[in-house]
């Protein structure tokens, strides 16, 4: 799949949840989905390890007897509706020769990250040499990843934020905005600077974001901690009445993006 058919396919939600656990490591999320992820990521991740999925063709790996899918191969992966799978969860992986060296606690350590979505240590491992863990129960909708490098989160958000902006400018789920060029992605010290709102946890609203005067400003609101989103959409309501804690604002003149945080 090539860059545009990829960018085609950001997601439509409104909003997005963003909840950083930086002490363990991981984030909670709604609304960001597998190939919006795989889009900014791709070039960071080798072969997938699948756990949890509905995927016909991938390979078998007869130590772990585990399914997995090659690098080169990925992209039929993000064709594939995988929300539609129910649980679909993956840990990346380096190279098979280090898969095969997994002993039977790492596999069964990795069999419980799927099965509960949620560690029983730090799932990074030396023979993998992973950089993610991948666990949702539909796609999209709550995601737990866990990244070894912080800086993957803060590019992943760059790319895709100004992605399903645009897909929802467009309201058909299609980045390529007819009247107006794509926006550029968000610097990563741009993200970084309300990574304090974000441990707190945030809504991203892109419904309630604006385009005018020359500028895009998409408001952030400190929501607090939620595993649940059908809670989070009925207190959310309430939040959008009050003064947003943060913007992240595009200068389409000096095609510059910005945040500013009011808290």
């Amino acid at each position: 799949m090539g860059d545009d058919q990829l960018k085609a396919q950001a997601g439509s939600h409104e909003w997005l949840y963003i909840h950083i656990n930086s002490t363990q490591d991981y984030v909670m999320s709604y609304g960001i989905e597998f190939k919006e992820f795989y889009f900014a990521l791709s070039e960071r991740v080798d072969h997938l390890l699948l756990l949890k999925h509905q995927y016909e063709d991938s390979s078998f790996n007869m130590h772990t007897y585990l399914e997995y899918v090659e690098r080169d191969e990925i992209k039929n992966l993000v064709k594939d509706d995988v929300s539609s799978y129910g649980d679909f969860c993956w840990i990346d992986f380096e190279d098979e020769a280090g898969l095969n060296e997994m002993t039977g606690q790492e596999i069964a350590e990795i069999l419980y990250l799927s099965h509960m979505k949620h560690h029983l240590r730090m799932p990074f491992y030396r023979k993998l040499n992973n950089r993610f863990v991948y666990l949702s129960t539909e796609d999209g909708r709550m995601n737990r990843t866990y990244y070894r490098e912080w800086e993957d989160f803060f590019h992943m958000m760059g790319v895709s934020l100004p992605l399903k902006w645009s897909a929802h400018r467009s309201g058909k789920g299609l980045i390529i905005w007819k009247k107006e060029k794509a926006l550029p992605p968000i610097p990563k010290k741009v993200i970084m600077s309300i990574s304090q709102l974000m441990k707190e946890g945030v809504i991203i609203s892109l419904q309630h974001a604006s385009n005018a005067k020359g500028k895009v400003e998409i408001p952030v609101w400190v929501v607090g901690d939620y595993g649940n989103m059908d809670d989070l959409q009925e207190d959310f309501k309430a939040k959008v009445k009050k003064e947003p804690a943060a913007w992240f604002i595009f200068d389409r003149k000096l095609k510059e993006w910005n945040a500013t945080l009011l808290r």
